[in-house]
């Protein structure tokens, strides 16, 4: 390092007759230097070297995405191209689930650290552009010596004081300070963005939670149907077994099978329990298993605009705080190639300075000293062209992170609008076979009474009509889920809120 400083030094001795004088004349001295030193600054600060044009998101967009990958004028899975909507938990029609929502935002706690990791990042911005402004201290301090003559048997005290101030500032001539700002800005954006995404996929996955509790509930009815079912054939049989028309086989068979109705209804009672207990934690509350949720599943809302594939990178808050992290990594290597350059500082000290000797003479001398530097950054062992390309390996990280995050969000839309098709066939196909089921039940049962039908035939069909049942119920919350997914995928947001704007809980103060 060569350091090249020009100093300025003013000391004053006065005399006790002529101090308060002195003093006034020093003070203007300080003060009119001081004002000079900021006009040079200022002036050498608006001379500084403008940042770089961040890259467009277009020219990410094509850095980041492999040439195999063009985006589509719209989704494969679907002609429509209607405008992604908002606020689709009010679409469900379901106060109950908006308020349980409502509780896992306000209460969750891994949305609590999401919250605080903003502020961090947001303070941390502050910090960064602290460098671009004069930082000044201060220092205060006394001190009192008594010395005692052991012959004489007299004593003497004496006094110091030090007042003293001093005023450093880094001068931004080429920009990389203004860059390191530019990076954590980027950065604190992105966490920021971030901290929306999981706003938005904590909604989903209470909602998601909130059906997974009524399925569960749903098949656990099923399962106490189907207990009383199976005990009231049990019955049957034993009866037709001691009227001598049936053997007892079929007083096994039916006791097998409702034996493992009631193993189906424990196992039904710990889902349920266990889904319920998933949703309190999500909310905030205790796991007791004691949260009530809908006895019925709400209806499938009407089908959503998917919009264009183009639209979905700049409206989906992941991709968008990908994107973030590029421009940081682009600010970041524009400051570590700036390092390479000298930089320029300035500095100004002045105050009051006595000591014991001092005190013995009687004076109270003032001291002023401002000063100009450049440092010259000469050899450092390869240090710096080495941030340079750590920073060059950061932003080729950071494309291949968006065009990652890109590509898994265009396949989960493709997925959803595919889905959607496919469970609304498969729903109207289920809903027939039910049908077929418990009118094949109703007649297998008449049959048996009449005898011109055996017991195994019956419970057959019994069992395929409670599978057809149950597949029913996973069939709607498998519809529903999807239609969650759809939306999160999609970037839509759960309320008013656009998905990508800053939290309410976040600073609106941005840096």
């Amino acid at each position: 390092m060569v350091q090249l400083a020009v100093s300025h030094a003013v000391l004053m001795k006065h005399a006790m007759n002529r101090r308060q004088s002195n003093r006034q004349g020093v003070v203007q001295s300080l003060r009119s230097l001081a004002q000079g030193i900021v006009v040079g600054t200022l002036g050498v600060s608006l001379c500084g070297c403008a940042l770089h044009r961040p890259p467009p998101h277009p020219k990410i967009v094509d850095q980041a995405l492999p040439k195999t990958v063009p985006l589509p004028p719209r989704w494969s899975a679907t002609t429509d191209t209607g405008k992604v909507a908002d606020d689709w938990l009010h679409s469900f029609n379901d106060h109950n689930l908006e308020r349980v929502v409502s509780l896992a935002i306000a209460n969750n706690l891994d949305l609590r650290q999401a919250a605080a990791r903003v502020e961090e990042a947001r303070q941390g911005v502050v910090v960064v552009g602290s460098q671009l402004k004069p930082h000044i201290g201060a220092t205060i301090a006394g001190s009192s010596l008594r010395a005692t003559a052991t012959n004489l048997g007299s004593s003497e005290q004496f006094q110091s004081s030090t007042e003293y101030a001093a005023v450093s500032w880094e001068l931004d001539v080429w920009g990389r300070l203004r860059a390191q700002r530019a990076a954590a800005k980027e950065n604190y954006e992105s966490i920021a963005i971030d901290y929306a995404f999981a706003r938005q996929s904590l909604a989903a996955i209470t909602a998601k939670s909130w059906f997974l509790a009524t399925e569960t509930h749903q098949l656990l009815v099923l399962a106490e149907q189907s207990v009383d079912i199976y005990t009231k054939l049990f019955e049957l049989v034993k009866v037709r077994r001691a009227a001598g028309k049936v053997a007892d086989l079929d007083v096994a068979e039916a006791s097998f099978q409702l034996s493992e109705a009631q193993n189906n209804l424990a196992i039904a009672q710990g889902l349920y329990s266990d889904a319920r207990r998933t949703l309190e934690v999500l909310v905030g509350r205790y796991p007791g298993a004691e949260l009530e949720v809908a006895e019925a599943f709400a209806a499938l809302p009407p089908q959503i605009g998917p919009g264009l594939p183009s639209s979905l990178l700049e409206r989906r808050p992941d991709i968008v705080s990908a994107e973030h992290l590029v421009l940081a990594a682009f600010r970041t290597k524009e400051a570590a190639k700036l390092a390479l350059l000298p930089t320029f500082s300035l500095s100004l000290e002045g105050g009051r300075l006595s000591d014991k000797l001092l005190s013995v003479l009687h004076l109270n001398p003032w001291l002023i000293d401002s000063a100009f530097g450049m440092l010259v950054p000469i050899y450092q062992g390869g240090a710096l062209r080495a941030q340079v390309k750590i920073a060059s390996a950061q932003q080729e990280q950071s494309i291949a992170h968006f065009g990652a995050v890109a590509l898994r969000a265009l396949a989960e839309v493709e997925v959803a609008l595919t889905n959607e098709q496919l469970l609304a066939k498969r729903l109207l196909e289920m809903e027939a076979a039910v049908r077929d089921h418990t009118e094949a039940v109703r007649v297998a049962n008449l049959k048996y009474k009449a005898g011109s039908m055996d017991l195994l035939s019956v419970l057959q069909l019994q069992v395929g009509q409670i599978e057809s049942q149950a597949n029913l119920i996973k069939l709607f919350n498998a519809q529903l889920t999807n239609r969650i997914n759809l939306h999160l995928a999609l970037g839509g947001s759960f309320d008013n809120l656009p998905a990508v704007a800053f939290p309410p809980t976040t600073s609106t103060n941005k840096p």
